[in-house]
């Protein structure tokens, strides 16, 4: 299935760039989805996890810190969680290629330890890890590149499964 890198302008600053994926099916980046899956049940987590995304973007960049890190099965994946403060009850997996780059997925409450335990989430990481596979490589083979600010991606946006 094709999918598509897409640029997140609302979101994206000069601090640090925000990134979805569309597949073919759906036509709306991943973070939509999200968004609209959880938008009643989790009004307040939503709020605070856009808060972050934008604070990022604009002001100091997407610092681990915001990041619940190695959230993925390979120790290179850049896998993550960007998570709701202060309670901590809704996940969104990423993708942080830098400082400067974070490639939002979708994600879901998290009820279990391990996200392993919860089909949904083991189904989004997974989902998450496939395409930073594709994204890596893109990039080794320079057929993707990141911006000489490091703030964009250039070149072939197109994520072939």
């Amino acid at each position: 299935m094709k999918s598509k890198l897409v640029y997140l302008t609302k979101l994206s600053g000069d601090k640090a760039s925000i990134y979805s994926i569309v597949t073919a099916a759906s036509k709306a980046p991943f973070l939509d989805h999200f968004i609209q899956e959880h938008q009643e049940a989790f009004t307040q987590d939503l709020l605070s996890i856009i808060g972050r995304l934008r604070s990022m973007s604009n002001t100091v960049g997407a610092l681990e810190i915001y990041f619940k890190l190695d959230e993925g099965l390979e120790w290179n994946d850049l896998v993550c969680a960007l998570y709701d403060i202060p309670d901590k009850h809704l996940r969104l997996y990423c993708i942080r290629l830098s400082e400067q780059i974070v490639v939002v997925g979708n994600g879901g409450p998290k009820n279990v330890r391990a996200w392993q335990e919860d089909p949904k989430l083991s189904r989004e990481v997974s989902e998450m890890m496939h395409y930073s596979r594709i994204i890596r490589k893109k990039l080794e083979d320079n057929s993707l590149r990141v911006s000489k600010d490091g703030l964009k991606f250039e070149g072939d946006l197109i994520l072939t499964r």
